[in-house]
């Protein structure tokens, strides 16, 4: 992609200010400072993670992370997404993954039993009581530890992701 390409892109995207000499002057290092804006509109203009533009994973061996702190680039990113294993586990951003987390494996527990009854009644299957019963059982406590941890971001006054379809507490209307 050239960078007439790359800037006609930026302003489709609602960035005009990313103009080719901007461009330009980013590849060469006459610009150094990139804006938030600028860095995740070209990344959606190259179709990257806006990580990859900053550290070039599989591209190096060592990236400078902090002033004279050499790490592994997928390292960088890590820590620059909230990843690396020293991150703080009880912030907004580990509590929302957590959350995510969990609504993904809610959500496939409860498929993983629709299909299975769906097997049964159209294949004439059968799938064990304990079997069963388990899927049901697991269902259940991670259902309950979602709400337990929504319950914690509401304490903390955190935005409650939406949980379309899910079962609820009893008397917990929208949680």
């Amino acid at each position: 992609m050239s960078a007439q390409q790359l800037a006609d892109e930026c302003a489709r995207l609602g960035h005009p200010a990313l103009q080719r000499t901007v461009i330009s002057n980013i590849e060469t290092g006459r610009r150094r400072d990139v804006s938030v804006a600028d860095l995740m509109v070209l990344a959606a203009a190259l179709d990257v993670a806006p990580a990859s533009l900053i550290y070039p994973v599989g591209y190096a061996a060592e990236v400078e992370a902090l002033p004279g702190r050499a790490c592994a680039p997928l390292d960088a990113v890590d820590r620059f997404a909230g990843l690396d294993a020293e991150a703080d586990q009880d912030t907004a951003l580990a509590l929302l993954r957590r959350h995510r987390m969990l609504e993904q494996r809610v959500r496939g527990v409860y498929r993983r039993i629709w299909d299975q009854g769906i097997a049964e009644q159209r294949y004439g299957l059968e799938v064990e009581d304990a079997e069963a019963e388990a899927g049901r059982e697991l269902a259940r406590e991670l259902t309950g530890q979602l709400h337990e941890l929504r319950a914690e971001l509401e304490r903390r006054g955190l935005e409650l992701p939406p949980l379309s379809g899910l079962d609820q507490p009893a008397g917990r209307e929208g949680v």
